[in-house]
């Protein structure tokens, strides 16, 4: 059997297996055989629609698949004799790669920039620039909100507005729901809020939330393993940045927590959809849109709840 080799030449390297035209029916036969010859990992790119907004894609069936292997050295002939002997049709190619620390890689490009008003987002590995009059020290490990992201700005820059709003002497307490890193929960203290939590379903953001808020040494931000569905205290402004489909799961609970009056932010939806997700998350609530933001393809709102500005 004669297997083309791609060769990226570096002491440092792994090998990817591409196993190309795997029927679905030995789909579980090739990845059993893969293990059994030592592989690492495997991946396949899986063919699926959404339908609706609701964020559950579904996978659409196919009669072949590719499927990567991977290995950390090139695995011995007689693994590739015993894919094909699987099925004759299936093809193999070989590719050796170099070994990157991705998250090293990307630092690369994640330098000092503004978000909006005075507040910067510097990462946690840069000094502060001297232009940079009230920096986020943000390192987001492997959670959500850099700031480079058009939902997370929108956001910020409906929490600075929503805050310059605030009545002298006012205490608002503020809930943000997906914190990720927490940079909208620190950037909301730095803002003006009495007090601040942060909630997150994913351990790991919570975790990387605590680290930040070290880093900023911010006091009255708690980052919660509360889920929402939990929390029955009421928040003066509540901020989710989330994908569409998940706010409309959670509109009920977003609703419920946002106190009267009181504001809420939510940002993560598509542009084109954003008709119908409308339509649906203000259905059977007291809210209503007091301010509109629209970047590249997404959209973000300020939601009042029976308050007038």
């Amino acid at each position: 059997m004669s297997i083309p080799v791609l060769n990226m030449m570096n002491q440092q390297t792994y090998f990817r297996i591409r196993v190309k035209k795997v029927p679905s029916s030995l789909e579980a036969e090739v990845t059993e055989l893969s293990f059994e010859y030592g592989c690492s990992g495997l991946s396949e790119a899986l063919n699926y629609v959404q339908r609706d907004l609701v964020y559950d894609p579904e996978i659409r069936p196919q009669r072949f698949h590719d499927v990567d292997v991977f290995f950390s050295e090139k695995p011995a002939h007689s693994f590739f004799e015993a894919i094909r002997g699987l099925n004759q049709n299936i093809e193999c190619q070989i590719i050796e790669e170099d070994h990157k620390d991705w998250l090293e890689e990307w630092k690369k490009g994640f330098k000092p920039f503004p978000l909006v008003g005075p507040y910067w987002v510097v990462p946690s590995w840069f000094e502060s620039p001297p232009e940079a009059e009230c920096p986020l020290y943000i390192d987001p490990g492997m959670a959500f909100g850099t700031g480079t992201h058009a939902t997370t700005q929108m956001a910020a820059a409906l929490i600075h507005r929503t805050f310059k709003m605030k009545p002298p002497g006012a205490t608002w307490k503020v809930l943000d729901v997906g914190t990720g890193t927490a940079i909208l929960a620190i950037l909301s203290k730095k803002a003006g809020a009495t007090q601040v939590v942060g909630i997150d379903i994913d351990p790991e953001a919570r975790r990387v939330a605590r680290e930040n808020l070290s880093r900023n040494q911010v006091e009255g931000v708690v980052i919660s393993d509360q889920l929402l569905e939990d929390v029955r205290e009421g928040y003066d402004l509540v901020v989710a940045n989330i994908i569409d489909g998940v706010l409309l799961n959670l509109k009920n609970d977003l609703d419920r927590v946002t106190k009267a009056p009181g504001f809420l932010i939510i940002t993560g939806i598509l542009e084109v959809r954003e008709g119908t997700f409308i339509d649906q998350f203000l259905s059977d609530t007291n809210l209503k849109i007091e301010m509109r933001l629209a970047k590249d393809e997404w959209v973000g709102f300020l939601l009042s709840n029976h308050c007038d500005l």
